[in-house]
């Protein structure tokens, strides 16, 4: 069978140092393509009225003057027959007579009587209107320069100026809408760069938005007032968590040592001792449980230590620990050092982790050799137990989940490796398959420099 792999986190650098990552899409983004697709639709928009206005002036008011033009001079043509055709400094006419034709350019003879539109005359394409009376034939020809002249300084002028004061409107209203929405981005990077530690500096460093707009003065007030409340359930919770703690290490102390004076002096027969044992390792599970909450209620204090620490020598002695207190002094397990691992982490934390992990492969290995690998790569357990399906290797790092249904463990080991590799940003990796085992690799990164 395959194996199936689920990568849980990628190599990232600590929740710190990811603040101050924005977003691909901000409100200024969405803004410039708002006002950038404003502008585009209304400059073509106005461009369309503009050459529809062009177009209407060639199609019907030219044409409709043309045709006034040659009503008028065949009333007057009718008075008199030898009256002058039409000659001024954008339009004359030639008159072609029944049967003769006259004399007519090439191109305007083939013209049918109700033409009108562009012909070629002399390398030139002026507007010619024909219009036919008692077998005259008149051809009124416009000049095309006049109508491109009026063109520009009715359509193109205009159309330009128009377009400059859409670009500058667009460019101020979106420079004001800039300014209107800076205050709330500086609050978002303030806000990202805060943690709930440093909750209490938030209400200072807002300070200075205070008065700017009614909008921004609810929002900061909003964002106080979260934060307080963040702030208080935060502390809630790591005060319980370290209260109950330190309360259940005393009826565990003394679970402990009733145990040892029952061990001493009843002198337990076979299956006693074994009731006695497995009371014991509870206890023992107990109190690693509670010294690990105690640890993680303290978890915002972790820092990086300044000097590395040499993982390889912890990893015995957790081996003994944990075989000791599951009771499993005869499954094989392993330790293979392929070089030595450094990380600049308390080395409390890497022995709570490097527990969970043994305890965890321990528990669900089911009597099978366990593998343990430590070195540049990270720290690696491998156990040939029954595996988990990708559904259950996907919750397996969820709280209190316990794949397969069994009922050894509480379901946190898996969680609490998870929760202090994100808080420095390690890579946790898994792979299991049903029947093939489960693979679970830690890895810090490189080693420090």
């Amino acid at each position: 069978m395959a194996r199936l792999s689920l990568s849980l986190h990628a190599v990232k650098p600590a929740p710190d140092k990811q603040r101050g990552k924005r977003p691909s899409r901000g409100l200024q983004s969405r803004l410039i393509r708002v006002f950038a697709v404003q502008a585009t639709l209304v400059s073509v928009a106005t461009m369309l009225g503009v050459y529809a206005a062009y177009m209407i002036a060639e199609d019907y008011l030219v044409h409709q003057a043309l045709q006034g033009e040659a009503s008028h001079y065949w009333t007057l043509w009718e008075e008199e027959q030898a009256y002058p055709l039409p000659n001024t400094a954008n339009m004359h006419a030639f008159m072609s007579t029944p049967g003769s034709g006259g004399a007519l350019p090439r191109s305007l003879d083939a013209l049918s009587d109700d033409y009108y539109g562009r012909v070629n005359l002399d390398g030139k394409h002026p507007l010619v209107l024909v219009s036919e009376n008692q077998g005259y034939r008149l051809f009124l020809v416009f000049k095309e320069e006049q109508v491109s002249r009026l063109a520009f300084f009715f359509g193109i002028a205009p159309l330009t100026v128009v377009l400059i004061l859409i670009y500058i409107a667009s460019w101020l209203t979106f420079r004001q809408s800039q300014r209107l929405i800076s205050p709330v981005t500086q609050l978002a990077r303030i806000v990202d760069t805060m943690s709930v530690r440093d909750g209490t500096e938030l209400p200072e460093k807002l300070a200075p938005f205070g008065g700017i707009d009614a909008d921004i003065d609810a929002l900061v007030d909003a964002l106080n007032h979260y934060t307080e409340r963040l702030q208080a359930f935060v502390e809630r919770e790591q005060s319980f968590t370290r209260d109950a703690s330190h309360e259940l290490r005393t009826p565990l102390a003394v679970m402990r040592g009733s145990l040892d004076i029952l061990q001493t002096q009843m002198n337990p027969d076979a299956r006693q001792a074994r009731v006695l044992d497995r009371m014991r390792a509870t206890v023992r599970d107990m109190e690693s449980l509670i010294e690990t909450l105690l640890f993680l209620a303290r978890e915002d204090n972790l820092e990086l230590i300044p000097e590395p620490v040499l993982v390889n020598p912890i990893l015995p002695q957790v081996v003994t620990q944990v075989k000791e207190a599951l009771g499993c002094a005869d499954v094989p397990v392993t330790i293979q050092e392929d070089g030595d691992l450094m990380t600049q982490a308390p080395e409390r934390v890497f022995q709570i982790i490097a527990t969970n992990l043994l305890r965890n492969a321990l528990q669900h290995g089911q009597g099978q050799p366990v593998e343990v690998r430590v070195g540049v790569g990270g720290l690696q357990v491998r156990d040939s137990g029954p595996g988990m399906t990708p559904d259950e290797l996907k919750r397996a790092f969820q709280p209190f989940y316990r794949a397969g249904g069994g009922s050894s463990g509480y379901g946190l080991g898996l969680a609490i490796v998870k929760r202090l590799c994100d808080r420095f940003g390690w890579q946790l990796q898994a792979e299991s398959a049903p029947g093939k085992g489960t693979f679970i690799r830690v890895d810090p990164g490189p080693p420090p420099a």
